[in-house]
């Protein structure tokens, strides 16, 4: 197994003091990326919990190490059948490499970025430009296979070329078939580089008339997230889109929130929340649902911070 993640994770004796999504991410990069080990058990993990004096109880250890295997249960049905490891009685069993399926796989790596912070100030650098792209792009292409008969436009810069505020909204306007605001460019000059809209979702209809369906998304694929909770403000889009019905907003993230989590982020968010087994869910669609061109942009982007992850 990959080493203990060195936060979230203190010493527990009669209350849990972990914080259960990194256990559940721990277990779950371990099988994913530890080439030493193809398979463990549950009382392998207890047994790394007590050794590493994050408990002092194997029994209280095994109450938690339970759950989390009642949760990853619980995400495998989220993206069957395209599952990556399966569950037998007390073990996991890695079924695939990591390459094969690389959604997966790069959802699991960036949620990492919290449980290993030295590892991943040291992979990561400081230009987070195209981990962002490759998000867009992964959470486009999964709402394009749930959602075959939406538009899904990807509005934000490309790693390689900016696109200034004022562009974005008439690109906007015209894909919606909606007029912009009077004095637009100057107001959106006034205000941040993208208004926090990363993608456009929406559903017209054949009438070709207004009022239909319309998400303004925000994907947010740093530790940071919940700063961002807040964008897109539709509010602020009806100041640049003469828009008829009012847009919703929508927020996507690559971490696994438990039930009560999802809940709490959902009202945060004040919209549509979609986290990482939501966007997974695209492989009860279509198996292989990512694109050759994206595939092989993950595995490449990947690929160097897999092999540099703390060692056992």
């Amino acid at each position: 197994m990959l080493p203990i993640p060195d936060s979230g994770m203190r010493r527990s004796i009669k209350k849990h003091n972990i914080k259960f999504n990194f256990l559940c991410d721990w277990i779950e990069s371990s099988i994913l990326f530890d080439e030493n080990e193809d398979e463990f058990s549950m009382q392998d993990v207890v047994d790394v919990l007590i050794d590493e004096s994050i408990y002092a109880d194997p029994d209280f250890a095994m109450d938690i190490v339970l759950n989390a295997w009642q949760e990853l249960e619980h995400r495998l049905k989220c993206v069957a059948p395209r599952i990556p490891f399966s569950i037998e009685n007390s073990r996991l069993k890695r079924v695939s490499p990591w390459q094969d399926t690389p959604a997966h796989s790069f959802c699991v790596l960036l949620s990492l970025a919290q449980c290993y912070k030295g590892w991943w100030n040291r992979v990561s650098g400081s230009d987070y430009n195209e981990q962002a792209e490759l998000f867009e792009l992964l959470t486009q292409e999964s709402l394009k296979e749930q959602f075959l008969d939406w538009q899904i436009k990807r509005t934000g810069s490309s790693y390689t070329q900016s696109v200034k505020l004022h562009e974005m909204v008439h690109q906007v306007a015209d894909w919606l078939g909606l007029p912009p605001k009077h004095g637009v460019n100057e107001r959106a000059k006034s205000n941040g580089k993208d208004a926090g809209l990363d993608l456009l979702c929406y559903h017209s209809f054949s009438d070709n008339r207004a009022a239909f369906p319309i998400y303004l998304m925000q994907c947010a694929s740093g530790q940071d997230w919940n700063g961002k909770v807040h964008t897109p403000d539709p509010d602020l889009w009806q100041d640049y889109i003469d828009f008829v019905v009012k847009p919703q907003k929508a927020f996507a993230i690559p971490f696994a929130l438990v039930e009560d989590d999802f809940r709490d982020s959902c009202i945060l968010v004040k919209g549509l929340l979609l986290d990482r087994y939501r966007l997974l869910a695209a492989a009860k669609y279509r198996q292989h649902w990512e694109s050759p061109i994206l595939t092989n942009r993950i595995v490449k982007w990947a690929t160097p911070r897999i092999n540099q992850l703390p060692p056992n």
